[in-house]
């Protein structure tokens, strides 16, 4: 490895136009000081941030360098190296301190044989941003054989692009690289391991073989920038375009197989789980899953179908997703129409762990597979993740949004690319239309970009541009959903504080939580050990206490934080009694202990980077991650959030409306039912009546009608809960007109409900 020495007074300014120059230190020191004057005046006269890279040291002049280095303290960086000036280990070596001394956005690599003419590089520089290329190959006009040609413009241009040792001859001057691809090929510097052997190369055409990479060619007239302006030419990333063949099919020839074999096996597990729990029969097991069917059932079958069905409490993106299978009976009733989105969002979770925790982890491979395959299978393996994925429940497409937007978002502090910056403000947007703890996700992105922003390009313009990119997308959920409550109920806050969402539904005002931060601390984290065990939150904790230590707040690590904003929001919505979560601990029995996987995600990923951390060679790599997985797994106390429901419908109360519904089932013979939905979700799914007989409290003005005449308006049915303390509005309503018992029979009563029927 060779050896290399810290510039002096660095301190890079890393706009978007700066540019690092990486070159072969000239034989003679004469040539060397004129190409280097030549340069920096070029640079300095274009108005650019600027470094220049010197590797290697002239023949008979030890001296040269160091007279450079302290004639120009903040703008020539020396690297020296033992071996050739010219081998592709020195070239790799300065490039490895354009990334790690410098934050220059563009770098620009000469090599050995090449003559760098300084008036080339304004126009190289202008050429990648008119054409919004990734990479600018430079080659000379003279000689430019037919053939040359071809190899510069094949698929081949990546082993020009970047060093991998051989002699580049005429055919490429120069290359003019964005930042983020020798950052995603090889790293951010040295910092994670040793710099491979001619991995590089290998690493640029991996980046680009998965990314949408645009390489143009230059052509360079030696004319003195006299004549015609050079014309840029695209260079295809397809190989079947360039006549090379087609490539393999991405399923047959994976890029990472270990991230291959992680969805294989999610996706089993996946199957499997949800077979299990149909067999068991509690996919269905929460309220809260009917509901959701309901809700996007009625968009098409109702009384009054339409979007407005919605309604406005839960956000809409889960119903809007079971749109296209919603109206098959099987699928509905069984409740795979809602779990089929739910095993999709575990398989993408899974995927996206992997990902991120690999990404933390660096760019040693050994250490990249422990920290991924750590990270998703703590997730993948929880007993609470399998049971929910195989539920209608919406917490796993929200932990897909999460993920997504955390990975894209590392990817844009890594690379600046707006590409990962957008995929990151759209998982955010869909995120926010899944669960309100999308909102919270919003803010803290909002954060992370509002901070690199500032960090990196230190303008108040740049913060202002980032800021519109992202929020304009990333909020637009969340101004749509206040928007469609004032449209559909007249309130912007309906969504809070409206009729069916106002937290006093659900928060007793004895609850022990609230102002009591302390307990609010304590019920959730006996909430995070029944969901998550004990061993994968402690791991989880000293996995970002020692991210933290070790990364801090550098633009290119700080997105992983985003994933522990969701106990401190927890805490305090506990604190203020805007949700509602008991344990037994606490409150003597579970409710809602669901809401502490939303940690699982952040619990696996730091977790998997205390994994990585561990003095690890490739072969060990699966032993590590496996090991940390079974002990975590083995350590969650069964499935909370299985329990949870079922102790619910073992209660008396339940078991009544079961009986009841099954009555009912057997003896309804059509007609229109009035009943309210709200409290009664159990009532109105088992009992299979068809959606569109059914008139209830979204059924807008027929529902009015329907409440002050019943028989007067065709209703055939009547189901009302009487359940002291709980009635519902049709009881309160009728109970004591005397049209009730004139119009109607009581056919069914217990402690819970009456059914009633209108004579004939």
């Amino acid at each position: 490895m060779p050896s290399q020495e810290h510039p002096p007074g660095l301190n890079p300014m890393g706009k978007d136009d700066s540019v690092a120059v990486v070159f072969p230190a000239r034989p003679r020191p004469d040539d060397l000081e004129h190409e280097v004057e030549a340069l920096l005046a070029t640079l300095a006269e274009a108005g650019l941030e600027h470094r220049i890279v010197i590797v290697g040291e002239p023949r008979g002049a030890p001296g040269a360098l160091d007279a450079l280095a302290s004639r120009y303290p903040d703008r020539v960086l020396t690297v020296r190296h033992a071996g050739r000036p010219g081998s592709a280990e020195a070239e790799r070596a300065g490039v490895l301190a354009a990334l790690e001394w410098t934050d220059m956005r563009k770098l620009v690599l000469v090599g050995p044989g090449d003559r760098i003419d300084a008036a080339d590089l304004p126009v190289l520089l202008r050429v990648q941003r008119e054409e919004r290329a990734d990479a600018v190959v430079g080659t000379p006009e003279r000689g430019r054989s037919r053939s040359r040609r071809t190899t510069v413009l094949s698929w081949a241009a990546w082993d020009r692009l970047l060093p991998r040792g051989r002699a580049r001859g005429s055919a490429c001057s120069y290359r003019l690289l964005d930042r983020w691809l020798l950052e995603e090929a090889w790293g951010r510097g040295g910092a994670a391991g040793p710099l491979p052997m001619g991995g590089l190369s290998e690493g640029a055409l991996d980046v680009a073989g998965r990314r949408d990479v645009r390489i143009v060619e230059l052509p360079l007239s030696r004319r003195g920038g006299h004549g015609r302006p050079p014309v840029p030419r695209a260079v295809s990333r397809s190989r079947a375009g360039l006549g090379l063949g087609t490539r393999r099919p991405a399923w047959r020839m994976p890029r990472d197989r270990v991230l291959a074999l992680v969805t294989v096996a999610s996706v089993v597990l996946s199957i499997l789980a949800c077979l299990y729990h149909v067999g068991l029969g509690s996919v269905l097991a929460y309220n809260d899953s009917g509901s959701h069917l309901l809700i996007a059932r009625r968009v098409i079958d109702s009384p009054t179908p339409g979007l407005a069905q919605l309604g406005g409490v839960w956000p809409p993106l889960p119903h809007l997703l079971a749109l296209p299978v919603i109206w098959h009976d099987a699928l509905f009733y069984s409740g795979l129409a809602g779990s089929l989105i739910s095993m999709v969002s575990y398989v993408v979770t899974v995927r996206y762990a992997y990902l991120i925790a690999a990404g933390m982890a660096g760019t040693d491979r050994a250490r990249r597979v422990a920290a991924g395959l750590a990270a998703a299978g703590l997730f993948a393996l929880n007993p609470n993740v399998l049971y929910l994925q195989s539920t209608p429940m919406t917490e796993l497409l929200l932990f897909a949004c999460i993920a997504a937007a955390v990975h894209h978002l590392a990817q844009w502090c890594r690379t600046g690319r707006y590409t990962q910056l957008s995929l990151a403000s759209a998982a955010t947007l869909l995120a926010t239309l899944t669960r309100y703890e999308g909102w919270v996700l919003a803010v803290a992105m909002t954060v992370v970009v509002a901070y690199v922003s500032v960090r990196r390009w230190r303008g108040l313009a740049r913060l202002e541009a980032h800021l519109i990119f992202f929020g304009f997308v990333a909020f637009a959920g969340i101004i749509g959903w206040v928007a469609w409550s004032w449209v559909i109920f007249g309130d912007w806050l309906y969504w809070h504080s409206g009729e069916y969402a106002k937290p006093a539904l659900w928060v007793s005002p004895d609850d022990p939580n609230i102002g009591a931060l302390g307990v609010a601390w304590s019920t959730y984290a006996h909430a995070l050990v029944h969901g998550l065990g004990l061993v994968t939150p402690l791991a989880g904790a000293a996995g970002a206490i020692a991210y933290g230590w070790r990364r801090r707040l550098h633009v290119e690590a700080v997105a992983p934080y985003t994933l522990l904003i969701f106990v401190p929001f927890f805490v305090l919505a506990l604190y203020l009694g805007q949700r509602p979560l008991h344990v037994p601990e606490v409150h003597g029995s579970f409710y809602n202990v669901r809401f502490a996987l939303v940690m699982a995600l952040g619990a696996a990923v730091f977790a998997g980077y205390l994994v990585s951390l561990a003095p690890l060679r490739a072969r060990w790599a699966w032993t590590a991650a496996t090991a940390a997985m079974v002990a975590t797994v083995v350590a969650v106390p069964g499935t909370a959030t299985l329990a949870e429901p079922m102790n619910w419908h073992a209660g008396r109360d339940e078991r009544a409306v079961t009986k009841a519904v099954a009555w009912w089932r057997q003896h309804y013979d059509g007609g229109l039912v009035l009943m309210e939905n709200h409290g009664n979700e159990i009532a109105v799914f088992d009992s299979r009546i068809p959606l569109d007989r059914i008139v209830y409290e979204g059924s807008f003005r027929l529902w009015d009608r329907a409440l002050r005449d019943p028989a007067g308006r065709g209703i055939g049915w009547i189901y009302a809960r009487t359940l002291p303390g709980r009635e519902d509005k049709i009881w309160r309503a009728l109970h004591d007109r005397p049209e009730l018992t004139h119009d109607f029979t009581l056919v069914y009563r217990d402690a819970v409900q009456h059914i009633y029927r209108r004579r004939v």
